[in-house]
């Protein structure tokens, strides 16, 4: 028996959704909705590292399902501790470094351009996303309070 026999069949189930004509390949632009379905949270850069490592050498845009599982298993057992969620505390935190005033909340439009600007940057579609889940609509405002749990909860 496999000891990892539950956990590939979760693995297989999260890929065989995008795994359309069940071929036992994905579009590679996928793999990155997948592995967050398996609750791993990677920085762009290092969800484009992953791809690169897991890609064909002659690269088709797609991804082979033996590959990915072989990845998914090595990230989900011996690398699982780095690809976690942020706690709500160290959100808020983060949230807190940026409120500099002590208000409780930040400005949507502020929050748009440090998250399109500054570090690891967001796509506009991704930005608004979240935005759409954020803001206080009457007020422009994101109470980060309240979107830490949420940003934190599975």
């Amino acid at each position: 028996e496999d000891p990892n026999y539950e956990l590939k069949k979760k693995i297989r189930d999260a890929f065989q959704v995008f795994d359309r004509d069940q071929k036992g390949v994905c579009d590679e632009r996928e793999i990155g909705t997948i592995i967050r379905s398996l609750n791993i949270y990677p920085a762009e850069k290092q969800l484009q590292r992953w791809i690169h490592e897991i890609e064909e050498e002659e690269p088709t845009g797609f991804i082979m399902y033996e590959k990915f599982e072989t990845l998914a298993v090595r990230l989900l057992t011996d690398e699982a501790i780095n690809h976690k969620r942020n706690s709500e505390d160290e959100i808020l935190k983060a949230f807190q470094v940026l409120d500099k005033d002590k208000k409780g909340y930040l400005d949507a439009e502020d929050l748009q351009t440090l998250m399109t600007t500054y570090g690891e940057k967001f796509m506009p579609e991704e930005v608004k996303e979240m935005l759409a889940a954020a803001v206080d609509t009457e007020m422009g405002r994101v109470y980060y309070e309240d979107y830490a749990e949420i940003l934190a909860g599975d």
